[in-house]
């Protein structure tokens, strides 16, 4: 029997009708439990665009921000033309550009410290101030002309400026807190000095010792590593510092061994590290001429001429050794296996991390920038280019960063993105 097509058009009617009936969901509506939810299982990068979307997720979103994966991105120098700085994401294997970043750095900024998500920099007249790129907040400090002594400032900024500060760490984050402090290692004789919220000028550290090799702030105490592996701790809560100990551990047979067997041909870099409540030294050997074997030549042979060695033989990071304090006996123990944990070393606060929080890096590694300062003058032909990550188990170096340049200019910082 055939259908009364007067009946087939009141369905269709009834049909359209339920269709335009359908409400849009209300995207800034969801409850919260389900936003943190799905902020739990986002990168970085993600996070970001999370927050972007409406101003009810932008609030979920900073009161998660204490709970985000805190996974350090590689800052490099991008397109001169367009973009003065990228960053490199080992988690996604990715880099990304942010609007307008060099108007924030400015002409030839030289970064000389990065904690919480904060880079210390000297601008081209080698006045310091801090940054926050993801956040675009700038913070001027004072200058540090007091500590060019006798030296032209003409001759400072063009010789001096990107050797003077060998690190400048945060101890406080300028995103959270009312105040800060900055301290930093300066001069031919690695002094400490300091600035606080509001100073006028940077006040060197009374008391303090010299040779100062790094410098870490942890559980609200400052610890300053000596050249002679010497640790000092400090609290900074007072108006004045104040000098808590001194720990002078005796050297391990490790150490001496490991020391004894580059010899001559290379150098030793040093830093301090907390690892899972552990305070560890790590010490880096480089080698001073390295070919594109990896063999470490003199360098009065590649003053002879002989063709068969290359025009430049860079530097290059070979082992580290790694010790953990053992207060008690007052003495460096020597560590082979970091089990789950992974250092960053360079010119930024040193740190470690575990594997299970970093997606895309290996546990058990070390992963470095240069901060060989003294060898990137602009007249070398490399600079910048010694990073890696070397492996505990394998006693390798291995590259983390697809790059075959000799000079890298300025070279990679890690930084930990604080979005606020």
């Amino acid at each position: 029997m055939a259908e009364d097509p007067s009946a087939s058009s009141k369905r269709l009617q009834i049909s359209f009708s339920k269709v335009s009936s359908i409400v849009e969901p209300n995207w800034s509506k969801l409850q919260p439990e389900l936003l943190r939810l799905i902020l739990s299982k986002l990168s970085f990068a993600q996070f970001i665009r999370f927050k972007a979307v409406c101003s009810s997720w932008n609030s979920i979103a900073k009161s998660y921000v204490s709970s985000l994966r805190q996974v350090p991105w590689l800052l490099l120098p991008g397109n001169q033309e367009h973009h003065a700085y990228c960053f490199f994401s080992l988690e996604d294997n990715k880099t990304y550009q942010i609007k307008n970043i060099g108007n924030l750095f400015g002409n030839d900024a030289w970064c000389v410290g990065s904690s919480h998500g904060w880079l210390v920099l000297l601008d081209d007249e080698a006045k310091p101030f801090l940054l926050n790129p993801f956040s675009q907040v700038r913070i001027q400090l004072p200058t540090i002309e007091r500590f060019m002594f006798q030296v032209n400032k003409s001759y400072f900024i063009q010789h001096l400026r990107k050797v003077f500060i060998t690190k400048a760490i945060l101890l406080l984050d300028p995103s959270h807190d009312n105040s800060y402090v900055v301290v930093l290692i300066f001069g031919y004789l690695s002094r400490l000095a300091f600035c606080k919220k509001g100073d006028s000028g940077w006040t060197i550290l009374s008391g303090a010792s010299q040779g100062y090799c790094d410098i870490i702030y942890i559980n609200d105490l400052f610890y300053a590593l000596t050249s002679d592996s010497s640790i000092e701790v400090w609290d900074f809560h007072a108006s004045l510092p104040i000098k808590k100990r001194e720990i002078h551990p005796s050297t391990t047979r490790e150490m001496l061994e490991a020391t004894k067997c580059f010899g001559n041909l290379h150098s030793c870099q040093t830093y301090l590290v907390e690892s899972s409540g552990d305070l560890l030294l790590v010490l880096r050997y480089i080698g001073n001429f390295v070919n594109k074997e990896g063999e470490v030549v003199d360098e009065a042979y590649l003053l002879t001429g002989d063709s068969t060695q290359p025009l430049v033989c860079p530097y290059q990071t070979l082992m580290f050794h790694v010790c953990k304090l053992d207060s008690r006996e007052q003495k460096w123990v020597g560590v082979d296996n970091l089990k789950d944990e992974v250092l960053f070393l360079g010119g930024n606060h040193s740190m470690s991390l575990l594997a299970q929080y970093c997606s895309g890096f290996e546990k058990n590694s070390i992963y470095f920038t240069d901060d060989n300062w003294n060898q990137m003058n602009e007249d070398d032909l490399y600079g910048g280019h010694d990073l890696g990550k070397f492996s505990l188990e394998e006693k390798i170096v291995k590259p983390f960063y697809a790059c075959d340049l000799r000079r890298i200019d300025p070279p990679p910082f890690w930084i930990v993105p604080n979005p606020w």
